[in-house]
């Protein structure tokens, strides 16, 4: 049961009062320039003119957490939601509302589009060709900005900068060993010559993943950037990465190894190209192309007799038939690849004394290949068109404007608009508060749209029709308000409050439907099913993604609330209340009602200790293939523990850090996978998360 407004609100309402009332300190950090932040709007802005919550996490934070997943750092951000469910796989969403790869967020790289067409819309996270090391920062919008960013921005937006070449020299190499077979190796190289600077990242990974599951994996990665320096006005700048990987995947023992056992293949690259022209510094145009190539090799059998027995529930007495009949096999063939191209022309500009303008347009082009998404021979592809701007309008010293839209049209679909209106009011320096309302659209992927998977069995024929598609899909809609504060805290912090108001409709979701025209069967099937037609389908599942009925509702609050009290000590706390509506039950829980994560940083001389709490609160993820089937997960608190040490060895310095994950023990974060789906294994304990403990050394040199 959640709380009611006053009470959930009173103890913010005292804190926010609080830091009014107190005087601030002339040494407040506060008064130091803010971050300027990118991702808000398109412009250039501090964090005080952004229209909407920013959450910056710096090089330092990224460095000082210890973490060797980037995904992982996402905890630490108010209002997302972060679990995992196998060791290399994990679930990022805003708000919730993920289902099985949350699609709800915008996430780039240097503002290239890495959301990929066949990861079912989402972010493959572990594929990013960017390591932890090249990262300057990374900009989280929390709250919907499709204005700027198009579809995907329908919850948030997630902007990874990487490092200016010109920002660092020299080379490094860090390793990686722990528990659970952690062995990573890196290595970088920065090399300037005249004009040109360019930087090389290597980098692989293993490990062994959890105990009692096959999701061990080995990675690779390359990247390479580079800037080219043409003079006072013009710059270019260039990227290209490749990952490629091995990683573990399926479960054992589940029926008719449905999810069998097996070794998944990704190899992925990119290409990325951007000028910059920059007249003056009240004026840029920029021009950019990206190209990005996805590939994955994921194959497997399906065993007629796997799993099986007499005394399956539900099944029994076909599987009884089954194991007195021949064995018969059927190849899974998930084997797919994507293709993305991207052209993007962006002018910034001052138009008139307190007004800066920025407009913009962009093309895409996506398609996906796999015979075995799509069996109905379809190759889908889609192109996109963008046109968008956004206006910042100081009309008074302590009033802001900004104001921005997106007209998108996307094939299949109608043109769609996108706006989006803030006023910032900012009473004194350190001190904003803003008002806003956002529209936004998230387009059905290529895959909710057009998936048509079928599974085979030799001499049985189709067997299941796992997805069919739905050419009547809609795209999802979300009204958003917003009202916010960002202010300086007597203790040398910074408070940052927003509570919301979001209102979703056409939620797209992957739903149990029953088949109503028969798919191709043959004649020893029919025998198999005798009386009760489509048997194995029932046991299997059929799914569709479709349009929910109703409204969904979710109006709560989040803050972040840094504190240095002292010299050497920071203290950031993280907190969400989120109250849910919903038609749907399953719809309503897969939300956490709450979270909050407390981190401690404290250095004491050449030592730098990291400590994080995390309370996630509960929440269901359900594929949708059984009907009527729900797991909870419930609440569960997590600690994560870092010791950092920088050695001096005459003139070479190396840094050392011992990182732990999950020092409370095993806890349940996920459960949405094909083990607790099959009938045998109802009630069987889901995937635990477990502890892991490994040492990184850094050699810069």
């Amino acid at each position: 049961m959640t709380l009611p407004a006053r009470q959930r609100l009173t103890p913010l309402i005292a804190l926010m009062a609080l830091c009014l009332a107190l005087p601030l300190r002339a040494e407040d950090r506060f008064f130091q320039p803010l971050p300027v932040v990118l991702s808000a709007s398109r412009l250039p802005q501090p964090l005080q003119d952004t229209p909407g919550a920013v959450t910056v996490i710096d090089a330092d934070l990224i460095a000082a957490s210890g973490y060797r997943h980037l995904a992982r750092l996402f905890r630490l951000v108010p209002g997302m939601q972060v679990a995992q469910e196998r060791g290399h796989q994990q679930w990022v969403t805003y708000h919730g509302l993920g289902a099985d790869y949350p699609n709800q967020m915008q996430v780039l790289v240097d503002g290239r589009s890495v959301y990929s067409p066949h990861y079912s819309g989402g972010a493959n996270w572990s594929a990013l060709p960017v390591t932890l090391a090249d990262i300057e920062r990374i900009e989280i919008v929390r709250g919907s900005n499709s204005a700027s960013y198009g579809s995907n921005a329908f919850l948030g937006v997630v902007n990874i900068v990487t490092r200016h070449t010109a920002a660092e020299t020299g080379s490094s190499l860090r390793t990686r060993i722990g528990s659970a077979g952690i062995a990573d190796l890196e290595a970088r190289t920065l090399v300037h010559a005249g004009v040109l600077g360019l930087r090389l990242s290597v980098q692989e990974q293993r490990d062994d993943g959890w105990p009692g599951l096959r999701d061990d994996q080995h990675l690779r990665r390359v990247g390479l950037r580079g800037d080219v320096d043409l003079g006072a006005t013009d710059a270019i700048e260039f990227a290209a990465g490749y990952t490629e990987g091995r990683l573990g995947e399926g479960y054992p023992d589940t029926l008719f190894d449905g999810s069998g056992e097996r070794d998944l293949e990704q190899r992925d690259h990119s290409v990325h190209i951007a000028w910059r022209h920059v007249p003056s510094a009240d004026e840029e145009w920029s021009l950019s192309w990206y190209r990005n190539r996805e590939h994955t090799t994921d194959a497997w059998r399906v065993d007629s007799q796997a799993n099986c027995s007499p005394g399956t529930p539900g099944i029994g007495p076909l599987c009884a038939r089954l194991l007195a009949s021949p064995r018969l096999f059927g190849d899974v063939n998930n084997n797919r690849s994507s293709l993305r191209d991207n052209i993007a022309l962006q002018h910034r500009f001052t138009a008139a004394e307190g007004l800066r303008v920025l407009w913009g347009s962009e093309w895409r082009y996506d398609r996906i290949e796999s015979d075995f998404l799509f069996q109905d021979g379809r190759r889908p592809s889609q192109h996109e068109w963008r046109l968008f701007s956004n206006a910042e309008w100081r009309s008074a010293p302590s009033w802001l404007w900004n104001v921005g839209a997106m007209a998108e049209h996307l094939e299949h679909d109608r043109l769609r608009f996108a706006p989006r209106v803030f006023l910032n009011w900012q009473p004194r320096d350190d001190m904003t508060w803003r008002i806003g309302y956002s529209r936004a659209w998230r387009q059905p992927t290529l895959y909710e749209r057009w998936a048509n998977v079928r599974v085979s069995v030799d001499g049985l024929g189709v067997v299941n029709q796992r997805h069919t598609p739905n050419a009547s899909l809609r795209p999802q809609q979300i009204d958003a308000w917003e009202i916010g504060y960002l202010g300086a805290t007597p203790w040398g912090g910074l408070l940052d409050v927003r509570v919301f108001d979001e209102r979703i409709r056409d939620y797209i979701r992957r739903t149990p439907i029953a088949l109503t025209a028969p798919f191709e069967r043959s004649a020893t099937l029919q025998a198999f099913e005798g009386e009760r037609p489509y048997l194995i389908h029932e046991v299997m599942g059929a799914t569709q993604w479709a349009n929910m009925p109703g409204t969904i509702r979710l109006t709560g609050l989040e803050y972040q609330l840094s504190l240095e009290p002292r010299a050497g000590t920071t203290l950031l706390f993280s907190h969400t209340l989120i109250d849910r509506r919903a038609d749907a039950p399953a719809v309503r829980r897969s939300v956490a009602p709450h979270a909050a994560t407390l981190t401690w940083l404290q250095d004491i001389g050449a030592w730098q200790s990291t400590l994080s709490l995390l309370r996630m609160g509960p929440l269901e993820a359900g594929t949708g293939y059984v009907p009527g089937l729900r797991h909870t997960v419930p609440a569960y608190t997590s600690l994560d523990w870092s010791l950092g040490r920088r050695l001096h060895a005459g003139s070479q310095v190396v840094d050392m850090r011992l990182t732990a994950i999950n020092l409370l023990g095993d806890h349940q974060e996920l459960a949405h996978k094909p083990l607790q789906a099959m009938p045998q294994h109802r009630g069987r304990t889901p995937n635990r998360t477990g502890r892991q403990v490994f040492l990184t050394v850094d050699l810069p040199f």
